[in-house]
Order: structure tokens, then C-alpha cells, then sequence
């Protein structure tokens, strides 16, 4: 429970990394701008709830769901407007949005209710069950990203 703080700083760097790799694949500059407001708003949001609603020493159960429902939503937006090509599997973009259709709804619900399973149940067994999915859910997001960066063509 000591690494806690660095959850919240860790929270702010990926929503601000991964929402400005969406605004590199909109071309609609309204949605850039959305996406812009949301890459400046949400750190700030961030750091609202740990100075004054939630402590830097619990689980940020506010903007960790917020973040994953933000990424899940423009990760659906970007499918939809994408629209679905033959050769998507062959696409570095199409296996990163995997990943994160894979990580970001699923663990959803263990963000929200993290506080609650650590402090308050304290039942160790349900612990463990919960974050060794948490784990292996990350694993398969990261193995598509992976994929997807070996998709990448090397121009040197």
C-alpha cells in the first residue's frame, strides 16, 4: 500500500499518453479538440481527488474508472468511424484498440471497487483472485500493443 501515490501519478501519465495517441488518429477537428480538453481537464481532475476528496494512500477509485471509461469510449469511437477494412488484422492500430477493449471495460469494475475489496472485505483469497485477473487482463493488453508495434514497418 506504500506505492499508492505513485497509482495516482501513474493514472495521470497514461490517460494523458494514451488520450493523446487518439488524437493522432482522429482527423475530425472537433473531436482533436474534445480530445485535447480532455488530456489537460483530466490531470487536473486527477489531482482534485487527491488533494481534497480521496488520500494519495487509498486506491483513486474516482478517476481510475473515469479514465478507463474515457479511453473505452474513444477507443469505440475510433472503431466506429474507422469503419471495419478487410486487412484490419494487419493493422498496428487495430491491436492496440484490442488491448484496449480488453483491459479497459473488464478491469473497469475492479477500479471502483478496489478500495472496498482491500479495506473493507479484507478477505486476502478474493484479493489475490481479483488482481491476478487485474494481472493477467493487463498481460493480454500489453501482448496486443506488442503485436502491434511488431506490425509497425521500420523505414531506416
Amino acid at each position: 500500500m506504500k506505492n499508492l501515490p505513485l497509482l495516482h501519478l501513474y493514472t495521470i501519465v497514461e490517460a494523458i499518453l494514451i488520450l493523446s495517441y487518439f488524437r493522432t488518429l482522429f482527423t475530425e477537428p472537433l473531436i482533436k479538440k474534445v480530445l485535447l480538453y480532455f488530456t489537460i481537464l483530466f490531470p487536473i481532475l486527477c489531482i482534485i481527488n487527491f488533494t481534497f476528496i480521496q488520500s494519495i494512500y487509498t486506491f483513486n477509485t474516482y478517476t481510475r474508472p473515469l479514465e478507463a471509461i474515457l479511453i473505452t469510449f474513444f477507443c469505440l469511437l475510433y472503431l466506429y468511424k474507422s469503419g471495419f477494412t478487410e486487412n484490419w488484422i494487419q493493422k498496428p492500430t487495430s491491436w492496440f484498440n484490442i488491448g484496449i477493449l480488453v483491459y479497459f471495460p473488464v478491469v473497469c469494475i475492479i477500479f471502483i471497487l478496489s478500495n472496498y475489496i482491500v479495506f473493507v472485505t479484507k478477505n486476502k483469497e478474493m484479493n489475490l483472485i481479483i488482481w491476478y485477473f487485474h494481472g493477467a487482463m493487463s498481460m493480454i493488453m500489453y501482448l496486443a500493443w506488442g503485436r502491434g508495434f511488431s506490425l509497425i514497418k521500420n523505414d531506416r
